[in-house]
């Protein structure tokens, strides 16, 4: 069996480097490149010259020694090649000089083996090609630490380790040569099988090792495109965004706030939305924090407030005591903007400020320091109100409730959506309404879309609710065919016994 284990190991690296480094035209067939190329170059020849090696009885010695050598030795350089061309663009590294370069080295082996093969022993021929093979080794592995120290990816430093292992391997050939008359490659002694079974499990790692690196690169390369992608996208959008605000076609749409014990309609809540004619409908998630980002958050404040305040008569034909609440970015405390406004610009409309409440979403409030509790007391003495929106979203601060004069809060849709389904869910919903209440804030649930939920608010004792249960956003057009009232709950009775 001992005897029989070398050639078996030959066989079974040939027919998987052949198989795999054909196969890999296929696997990687959306990302095809000078890189997965040299490898499949590579993989194949090395195949070769193990499946030459195993008939070099029944072939020419001259053929079966200069030819499968110079394969094993050329798939090193190709080895070398697709590592760089992974990672670096082949321009960098590519040139007639350098091929010249390594066509006359591979001139010069086949030259050596073919004198070897004439004039010198067994023991030296051997000596020369696993020295040169350790050397292909290494030469492997300094171009994988070449790339890796430049891209700092940790399966080219085992891609570098394990071309180290392969070269510690082909240089500890030599031992026996010098401790005993073994010099044959199939000698069936413990140490070449040692040696033959550490190369082809090396040999096949390193296949396994850069089918990761392809994989990591395509999911890269993937990353890489999304985030362009999404940059260039922006940038369309933020050209747009100028536009639209120019032209004032960002506009607000209004969603019903609901008296959840009578269904009476006491406001709305103001949201921007914008259609674009090219792109359609754009999501306020995605366009409001580009604006923030470029600055142009007053703009799109000013062009919102100063809408609401031209609807609000329109609106209050049908309800008259109809409360607008304004999403507004904390972003605006920065320079006291929002007393800038409403101090200064819309003193005119100081009549309309107690149907207005502003909205600050909880999780970008800023700290609740001196200057933001000044501002937002003089937006409420101006009869304002100022209402914390998403309250339990991020980061739930009691202390803010106490230290900055809110008078309105709303309840993050998620809890809403967790009603009846989470018992921890219950419990914050209950401690919330409890807790405002005994505050003096008045509490809006977000989200409500089913009777359910709508049963249970008014059970805990929470005030108004807004969601799909009663009504969509909708453009002022539409505000008069909304009903005043949506009714009491239905509460379902409780079954037989």
């Amino acid at each position: 069996m001992a005897t029989n284990l070398i050639p078996v190991l030959f066989y079974f690296f040939a027919i998987f480097s052949v198989a795999i480094g054909i196969s890999l035209f296929w696997i990687f067939k959306e990302r095809r490149d000078a890189s997965l190329y040299h490898w499949m170059a590579g993989t194949v020849l090395s195949g070769v010259s193990a499946g030459i090696t195993i008939f070099r009885a029944e072939l020419p010695l001259l053929f079966a020694y200069v030819f499968a050598n110079s394969l094993n030795f050329i798939s090193f350089i190709f080895f070398a090649h697709a590592l760089r061309y992974s990672f670096v663009k082949p321009s960098r590294y590519t040139g007639a000089s350098k091929w010249a370069l390594y066509i006359g080295l591979i001139a010069l082996y086949c030259l050596i083996l073919f004198v070897l093969t004439e004039h010198a022993s067994q023991t030296v021929q051997t000596t020369f090609v696993s020295i040169l093979a350790g050397g292909g080794c290494l030469y492997v592995c300094y171009v994988s630490r070449v790339v890796y120290r430049e891209k700092k990816d940790v399966q080219l430093a085992v891609m570098m380790w394990i071309f180290v292992l392969q070269a510690l391997c082909w240089f500890a050939r030599l031992i026996p040569l010098f401790l005993s008359n073994s010099h044959g490659a199939f000698d069936p002694n413990i140490f070449n099988i040692g040696i033959f079974t550490l190369l082809t499990v090396f040999g096949l790692a390193r296949h396994m090792v850069y089918i990761a690196v392809r994989v990591t690169l395509s999911t890269r390369e993937a990353f890489d495109l999304r985030k362009r992608n999404r940059l260039l996208e922006n940038i369309v959008l933020e050209n747009k965004l100028h536009s639209a605000l120019r032209a004032k076609i960002i506009v607000p749409h209004y969603q019903s706030i609901v008296d959840l014990a009578s269904g009476t309609v006491i406001g709305f809540e103001a949201l921007a939305r914008w259609h674009d004619a090219e792109l359609g409908a754009i999501s306020p998630d995605t366009f409001i924090p580009i604006i923030e980002e470029s600055g142009r958050i007053k703009e799109l404040t000013d062009l919102i407030v100063d809408q609401i305040i031209i609807d609000l008569p329109t609106i209050k034909k049908k309800f008259p005591s109809a409360l607008i609440s304004i999403n507004v970015s904390s972003l605006l405390f920065a320079d006291e903007y929002l007393l800038k406004l409403f101090g200064q610009r819309l003193v005119p409309f100081k009549s309309e400020y107690p149907s207005l409440i502003l909205e600050i979403v909880e999780g970008k409030i800023i700290e609740a320091n001196a200057q933001v509790g000044a501002q937002i007391t003089q937006l409420r003495e101006w009869g304002l109100g100022v209402s914390i929106d998403d309250f339990g979203k991020d980061y739930s601060s009691h202390s803010r409730l106490i230290a900055l004069p809110f008078n309105h809060l709303k309840i993050d849709r998620e809890f809403i959506h967790q009603l009846g389904k989470s018992k921890n869910a219950d419990i914050i919903v209950k401690n919330i309404i409890d807790l405002a209440k005994n505050l003096g804030i008045l509490v809006t649930a977000e989200g409500v879309e089913t009777q359910q939920q709508r049963n249970m608010l008014v059970q805990l004792g929470c005030h108004c609710g807004q969601g799909w249960y009663f009504e969509r956003d909708q453009p002022l057009e539409r505000l008069h065919g909304l009903p005043a009232t949506f009714g009491p709950p239905v509460v379902t009775p409780p079954p037989a016994a």
